[in-house]
């Protein structure tokens, strides 16, 4: 396939996030086309005018597409229980995939979807967006070449408040098991993994490899009472390479946005990230490093990046064992016990016609926790 050749793009589920390819793909130039939608949902048309204009098919499931229909490029963004399947099923039938993030729930199934990609001769991509973003890139080039020397811990507090319409816009937010399957939602599962996944990236021991998690110690709490599995984590994993990696994340805030806020200690100096996506690296010499002043990486690289690769006939960096120590992570503290708070010290606050459970002094628990590199039970905090 030439570099000026437009590819053939299939959209599978976009209702939630999925809705950002949509309008990616059709109100930009990203070097292919939409060639139709998958969808059970059968309101498209009129939520998304632009199938209408544009006489975008739209089919409910990827057997009747692929029954008249061949795509060079299928982006999922289907729930997390349904990827598995989905991406088995596109890469039999010729497709390169683009997964989001979370791929899946086990690491048998990680593997067998690598094998399936290396057999069909397609790539399989996942969504962690970071991995695609330059300035990680060039920073995690410049720690795989030592030029900060050893790393000592990373950690980081991210968090962001959810409410009642999160909770109810599908039937699985939350939930440990939906349909008879594993979902494991949490905030560490699904809306605040991002940042953990990147430690574990920049920790690996090659550009396309993460580092393993070996150990877990952690506090889980379950703030809204509403919720199946734990809606407040605060983490700390052991790796293999011997750097612990602390995480704080939550969704029951009086905050609608906590952090991102990372520290990590190098042998040589000391970076620092926030909400910015600028990394900022302090050597001990006084050296000041920037990854990210310029802003360049878009938001949807990940899908620039995979639409040249299907045309090149190579593969992203980020392929399907990038998640496997977020995914082994998940697991570790999925055993963990989970510890409901006192409904006194839960607050609801409705804002723009949506109520958000808030717990007292999350917050600044967190933060503290955080700047001692602590659990909050380890420094006398408690929730």
């Amino acid at each position: 396939m030439s570099r000026d050749e437009r590819i053939r793009i299939l959209l599978v589920s976009i209702g939630m996030y999925g809705q950002k390819y949509l309008a990616e793909v059709t109100e930009k130039d990203v070097g292919g086309d939409v060639a139709a939608i998958v969808d059970v949902a059968p309101d498209l048309p009129e939520r998304f005018p632009v199938i209408g204009e544009k006489g975008i098919p739209v089919y409910r499931s990827l057997g009747a597409f692929f029954e008249r229909d061949r795509a060079d490029l299928a982006v999922l963004s289907s729930p997390i229980h349904l990827h598995a399947e989905m991406v088995l099923e596109c890469l039999k039938n010729g497709a390169n995939v683009l997964c989001e993030k979370p791929l899946c729930l086990t690491e048998d199934e990680t593997l067998k979807m690598a094998e399936t990609a290396r057999k069909t001769g397609r790539f399989l991509a996942v969504g962690w967006q970071l991995n695609y973003d330059r300035a990680v890139l060039r920073l995690k080039q410049d720690i795989l070449e030592g030029r900060f020397g050893r790393p000592l811990r990373f950690r980081c507090v991210h968090a962001v408040r959810r409410g009642r319409k999160y909770y109810a816009r599908n039937g699985w937010a939350g939930r440990i098991m939906a349909d008879g399957r594993e979902v494991l939602d949490s905030p560490f599962m699904n809306a605040c993994a991002h940042q953990f996944q990147m430690m574990t990236f920049l920790l690996g021991g090659t550009m396309e490899s993460p580092v393993r998690v070996t150990s877990v110690q952690g506090e889980l709490y379950r703030g809204n009472p509403n919720v199946e599995n734990y809606d407040i984590a605060a983490l700390r994993f052991q790796t293999e390479g011997g750097v612990p990696i602390l995480y704080y994340t939550a969704h029951p805030l009086k905050t609608r946005n906590l952090g991102q806020d990372g520290v990590a200690e190098f042998e040589h100096g000391r970076l620092t990230w926030g909400r910015d996506g600028v990394f900022r690296m302090t050597m001990d010499n006084g050296e000041s490093i920037c990854y990210g002043m310029d802003g360049s990486t878009p938001v949807m690289q990940k899908l620039y990046d995979a639409v040249r690769c299907t045309k090149e006939g190579t593969a992203p960096l980020c392929g399907p064992e990038s998640g496997l120590a977020h995914l082994c992570g998940v697991r570790m503290a999925q055993l963990l016990p989970v510890r409901n708070i006192a409904p006194e010290r839960v607050t609801w606050l409705e804002e723009d016609g949506d109520l958000f459970p808030c717990v007292q002094g999350l917050e600044e628990t967190f933060l503290t926790a955080a700047e001692n590199w602590a659990l909050p039970g380890e420094i006398g905090l408690s929730l």
